[in-house]
């Protein structure tokens, strides 16, 4: 792969520059759009999606009643009039915890009233289920576990708000050969599937957007001030790095003219100023355009036929086009003249000058 020149480097930061000084305008104004469509869209996100509700059956802890691993002569174990050891039957205390981690809160209006809201367990018999904990004393009166048939836990159908839980103990018998599987009953409004993990959950926060949307009317009216204030500031900062930038731009290129030798070389005092004017609204651009422009012999002729009413500096200024530019202004500074046939014809000597003044900024490496 060839290597850049040198040149290239600089001369693509100087059309970058020249790039940035010709459209601060429309680039401060779309910075002012891309705000305010942020904004927009910032406050429409809340209202995109509704938070789901969420709820697990945690499997805490497992624990086997009796573990005898080698038989034992005339050992008998009995439960409930049952041989533990002889029937080889296993007792299991299942720790379990039932906990909202989604992001709303589950009222009773959510249940199915038809269906029996808890659990079952497939491959084992439910002696008994014991509470344990819960997270609030509402809770740990309503939740109220019990053994509804031989495989099933009922609870009642309490108000559940996220992050909260209860957890109870869970007496299982079952074959030693077969592992009881816990499945979930009952339906509730919004959730597809309560899920089942043996492995501990993290509680999920409501969220950053509903974080940041929380509260009441009055909140989000306060918010919504904080916010339009933030933006205002944060406009009125780009504004003033914007007038800022012009001011300090202005200011240099104020210093290179009065450093300027071939400014001072000019021995018109109108065409000093219009040098002068170009460079300090237009910067090398301008100085560049206007050079460009009175070393087109068909744009001074057209400048002649229609009066001087067409403007030379190209089709960016036709917006705001400035007075020095017209053919009146350019005869005016001394810059056209009017041969034998009232033709306009270009200095020559100013176009020498021009042409050493964009040499000087050059060389000088400057892109404004």
């Amino acid at each position: 792969m060839a290597a850049l020149p040198e040149s290239w480097i600089p001369a693509q930061i100087k059309s970058l520059g020249r790039w940035s000084n010709k459209h601060r305008s429309g680039a401060f104004a779309g910075l002012t759009f891309a705000v305010s469509v942020s904004l927009a869209l910032f406050f429409g996100l809340s209202n995109l999606s509704e938070p789901d509700p969420k709820l697990t059956y945690e499997i805490v802890r497992e624990t086997d009643v009796l573990d005898v691993r080698t038989p034992v002569e005339d050992l008998q174990i009995t439960f409930q009039n049952e041989d533990i050891q002889g029937e080889n039957l296993n007792l299991r205390i299942y720790a379990m915890r039932v906990i909202n981690n989604g992001e709303v809160d589950i009222l009773q209006t959510q249940f199915d009233q038809d269906q029996a809201w808890g659990l079952q367990v497939v491959g084992g018999r439910v002696i008994e289920a014991r509470p344990i904990e819960a997270s609030s004393s509402y809770l740990n009166e309503k939740s109220n576990p019990q053994v509804s048939s031989q495989n099933v836990v009922q609870f009642d159908q309490a108000i559940v708000e996220k992050g909260q839980f209860f957890a109870f103990n869970m007496l299982v018998v079952h074959a030693k050969d077969v592992t009881p599987e816990i499945v979930a009953l009952g339906k509730i409004a919004g959730i597809d599937e309560i899920v089942v993990t043996r492995a501990p959950v993290e509680v999920e926060g409501p969220g950053f957007l509903s974080d940041l949307f929380a509260g009441g009317w009055a909140v989000q009216l306060v918010r919504a001030i904080l916010f339009l204030m933030g933006a205002a500031v944060v406009l009125g900062l780009l504004a003033a790095a914007v007038m800022f930038y012009d001011f300090l731009t202005a200011a240099l290129r104020r210093r290179r003219i009065e450093n300027s030798v071939v400014v001072k070389t000019l021995t018109s005092q109108k065409q000093r100023n219009l040098l002068s004017e170009v460079y300090l609204n237009h910067g090398m651009t301008g100085v560049s355009d206007l050079r460009e422009k009175l070393s087109s012999t068909e744009q001074l002729q057209l400048e002649a036929a229609t009066l001087g009413t067409v403007v030379l500096a190209g089709d960016s200024e036709f917006r705001i086009p400035p007075a020095y530019y017209s053919a009146a202004s350019l005869e005016d500074a001394e810059v056209l003249s009017r041969d034998k046939e009232d033709a306009l014809t270009a200095d020559p000597e100013f176009q020498e000058r021009l042409e050493l003044f964009l040499q000087e900024l050059s060389a000088s490496n400057r892109i404004f």
